[in-house]
Order: C-alpha cells, then sequence, then structure tokens
C-alpha cells in the first residue's frame, strides 16, 4: 500500500541507501548502535546502508549485523585516523580484504581539520578522541602526494573501493582526486563538500566533480545544531553539478539529529522542496549510491543466520549472553 501524502508529494527512502552514518560504539556521543540504527533502516526500506567510525575499522562491525538483518546490505569500512595508523596501506589492505567498500581519508585527524577546529580528535562543540601534536596531511612539503597515499590509492583502485575525502583541504583534496584517478580509482566521494571542514567553494567543488568525484551532502551539514550550510546552497550546488554526479546522505548518528533513516528521508524532502525534481532526488539517495557500491547481490542468510536472527527478535538479550 502507498504511504499516504497528506495533500503533497513525499519523498519515500524505500530502496534507498545510505552511505555515511554514525553508530555506536564509537568515542563520541552517539544515539544509537548498529543494531538499533541498521533496525531502524530496514524498517524504513532502505536496501543498503554504510557504518562509519572515526576511531576503528566497520567491516567486522557491519559483517556481524548483517547477519541479524538480512533485508538490508550492510557495508563498513576503514578511516585513516592516528586510530588505526593514520595514512597506513597495511590496515586498508586488511580492512579491503575483509569486504570494505570505503576508505576514508582522516577526519579529526586530519591537518586542516586542526587548523579549523583547533585541534585534532574532536570538534569545537564536542569531544571524543585524544589530541594529538599534528594533524595528518597527505602532501609532502613539495605539494606531492606521499608514498603511502599512493599505496593506498593504488589498494582502493585494485578493490574497485569507494575513496572518501574526508577532512582534508580543499587543496588537497584537489590534487588527491587527481592522484587518485591517475592510479585507476574510479569510485571518488567528496565527504560533506559544505560542512566546515573543507567548506568548498562551488567553483572548486565543481572542478573535482568534472575530473570524477561525486559530491556527499549530509543532513548534519544543515542540521539545526551546527547549520554550517543551508539546503538553499546544496540546492544551487545540485543545479551546478548535476544530480547525475551527487549524492545525498545522512552523516547522523549524533544525538542532536534524527535517526539516519529519517535524517535521510528529511533532507532528501527538503532539497525537492528547493526546487530539485524528485526523480533527481530519487537519483541522489538510491541509483547513484547502489552503483557505487555494487549492491546489486543479495546477502543470502545461512539457516543458522535466520535462527539466530528469529531469536534476537524474540529474546533481545540473548545478544548479550
Amino acid at each position: 500500500m502507498s504511504p499516504r501524502s497528506y495533500g503533497g508529494e513525499l519523498i519515500q527512502v524505500e530502496g534507498a541507501a545510505d552511505l555515511h552514518c554514525h553508530p555506536f560504539p564509537d568515542l563520541f556521543p552517539r544515539l544509537a548502535d548498529d543494531f538499533d540504527i541498521v533496525r531502524a533502516a530496514r524498517d524504513a526500506g532502505l536496501k543498503a546502508i554504510v557504518l562509519k567510525c572515526h576511531h576503528e575499522n566497520t567491516v567486522s562491525r557491519a559483517y556481524l549485523v548483517q547477519r541479524v538483518f538480512p533485508e538490508i546490505r550492510i557495508f563498513g569500512g576503514i578511516v585513516l585516523n592516528y586510530y588505526v595508523g593514520g595514512i597506513n596501506p597495511a590496515a586498508v589492505e586488511a580492512a579491503l580484504r575483509l569486504g570494505g567498500k570505503e576508505v576514508w581519508m582522516p577526519t579529526v585527524d586530519a591537518g586542516y581539520h586542526a587548523e579549523v577546529h583547533g585541534g585534532t580528535g574532536g570538534y569545537d562543540s564536542q569531544q571524543g578522541g585524544r589530541s594529538q601534536a599534528e594533524g595528518i596531511w597527505v602532501e609532502d612539503a613539495d605539494g606531492r602526494l606521499k608514498p603511502e597515499v599512493n599505496e593506498v590509492l593504488e589498494l582502493v583502485a585494485e578493490y574497485q573501493a569507494i575513496l572518501g575525502t574526508c577532512h582534508l583541504s580543499p587543496k588537497e583534496i584537489v590534487a588527491l582526486v587527481r592522484g587518485a584517478r591517475e592510479r585507476g580509482v574510479e569510485k571518488i566521494v567528496v565527504t560533506h563538500p559544505h560542512f566546515r571542514v573543507p567548506n568548498f567553494d562551488l567553483d572548486t567543488l565543481e572542478e573535482v566533480a568534472k575530473m570524477g568525484a561525486m559530491p556527499e551532502f549530509g543532513y548534519c551539514t544543515v542540521s539545526p545544531a551546527w547549520q554550517y550550510a543551508g539546503v538553499d546552497k546544496v540546492a544551487a550546488s545540485i543545479e551546478r553539478i548535476g544530480a547525475s554526479r551527487c549524492l545525498l546522505v545522512s552523516d547522523t548518528g549524533q544525538r542532536h539529529n534524527p535517526l539516519p533513516s529519517e535524517a535521510l528521508r528529511i533532507f532528501a524532502q527538503c532539497i525537492f522542496e528547493k526546487g530539485v525534481a524528485a526523480e533527481d532526488v530519487r537519483k541522489m539517495i538510491a541509483t547513484n549510491p547502489l552503483d557505487l557500491l555494487d549492491a546489486d547481490a543479495q546477502f543470502v542468510p545461512s539457516e543458522e543466520d535466520l535462527a539466530w536472527a528469529r531469536s534476537l527478535v524474540e529474546d533481545p538479550c540473548r545478544g548479550d549472553a
């Protein structure tokens, strides 16, 4: 049965994918854990979701939650902060060999993030990680990508994974995208371009989009708590770059934001009401992210998986044994 519209068109997230959410466990306070966030996404009809953590690899977490929720595809990846050794090709290779879908450049430990937010490990409004003396930069003193960065790019290309630019400076991101394309990386996502980091100007954002990167706009950027950009700015960027090259994600899990599946719905509705066509919104929440994930292959649970999932529904405490 179709959902009621109550007098106006509603954007639905059924069949959509959220490439960017932040569950607990995490060193930052979170609204819900992996299971609760995935359960809500499944109930909302999402087809796929990607779990992200600033402090650890989420590939094993995704694997375990996938066994409980076979109805939705669940993926993980690795963020190259100090907690995994920074720009660490060995950690990247392990994550990708175990099924990781995205490799994110440094976030809270990026050098540019530290400059903007007054230090590594946290934000101006919340702290969770440890503060380091110096942030991580992907270029050397001569402006060239560091050897370990190039090694990571080669691994991303080899495993056909997604590269996320995260909290690097706009200048670094331009160099990273160029270097990634030269090394055969086909899937590049410009993480929350209008967030406080990296805070792209539209000309530079269009430049990296023309090089093959896809801007990933997140609800968290426009959320009431932070308001780093307005929905109007996001809609204008989509119009300039084209919906076929853009993504909408939640980027939520923070306690002051809705659960990711609902944040994605609200964000998509807001973009639609700013004049972006419904079919273009659908591209950005479903077609484009699902293409990046290659998520058409269904997870086929074993009888053991199904029995385990049923037991957790019947007796939630059993999962804590």
